[in-house]
């Protein structure tokens, strides 16, 4: 599915949020906590994006891990032309079985694709395994708001709305239809703090934005006493 949409995902991305989803990734960014991290992994990638931000926080490395190898292209090209140039490699890889060694990575992040794993709970295990003691976990995603006006609009915009358009843009409109049916599912707020705090990081903790459109998640694998 996500290979099927690939060419028109940025331009959908930034038309269907209204341009707000590149202020949520600055602000993640903006959010990570102790030092700066010095090798980063950005799972479920796509085109990128995530990736080429993380420059803000000035990484000696970025990996970003995708199953979907036409998102991984555009990602490639995007990289290639960046001047001046940035440390990011991509690789072909499932979020729930990394290639990497154990306390690889300061930061592991992810943003709008944690919820499309086939197990999150195994997805975010992986991901405090391959952290170094301390590193932080920072995951962006979208959320229904909680207001109860806004959030019918919000819902009837997601439902009848978006897929309509990205339908109309992509071709695809099954694929659109299926990003409010993942939010929907997608598990929000304290229940997806309840997920990082299973798997046993430390200091976690979410912080809605935009009316509760989206949400930052962290949390810190705790150091080796």
């Amino acid at each position: 599915m996500f290979n099927a949409i690939a060419q028109r995902y940025d331009l959908l991305n930034h038309l269907l949020s209204g341009g707000v989803d590149i202020y949520w990734r600055r602000r993640a960014l903006d959010s990570v906590r102790g030092e700066a991290p010095q090798r980063v992994l950005d799972l479920a990638t796509g085109t990128g994006d995530f990736a080429l931000a993380a420059e803000r926080l000035g990484p000696r490395q970025v990996v970003g891990v995708d199953m979907a190898i036409e998102m991984l292209r555009l990602g490639a090209d995007k990289i290639a032309k960046r001047r001046p140039p940035m440390p990011v490699g991509l690789l072909v890889s499932d979020a729930e079985g990394l290639p990497f060694k154990a306390e690889t990575f300061d930061l592991v992040m992810g943003a709008f694709g944690v919820r499309n794993f086939g197990d999150i709970p195994s997805g975010l295990a992986e991901a405090h395994r391959v952290l170094k003691p301390g590193g932080e976990i920072l995951v962006l995603d979208f959320c229904q708001p909680t207001t109860p006006l806004f959030r019918q609009l919000y819902l009837f915009y997601f439902h009848r709305v978006l897929p309509l358009i990205g339908g109309l843009i992509s071709g695809q409109r099954q694929a659109y239809a299926y990003l409010p049916r993942s939010v929907g599912e997608f598990p929000q707020g304290q229940a997806f703090v309840d997920l990082l705090d299973a798997v046993g990081f430390a200091e976690t903790g979410y912080t809605p934005m935009t009316l509760g459109i989206s949400a930052i998640y962290q949390g810190v694998k705790r150091p080796v006493d």
